[in-house]
């Protein structure tokens, strides 16, 4: 896993989560994106390449 988004309305109170998120996975980027944002965002992502490694 490369990275982690969390869309939220509320983006202001996710540090206690990102905090946690990167100490679980300190190899992962941690992005938060508006929800507003999240349809412009969804082409994006789907474009990054996966790497489903388990």
């Amino acid at each position: 896993m490369n990275k982690v988004v969390l869309l939220t309305d509320r983006p202001e109170e996710c540090e206690t989560l990102i905090s946690c998120l990167k100490i679980l996975f300190p190899e992962c980027e941690v992005q938060v994106q508006p929800k507003q944002a999240a349809e412009l965002q969804r082409a994006s992502l789907a474009l990054e390449p996966s790497n489903s490694e388990r």
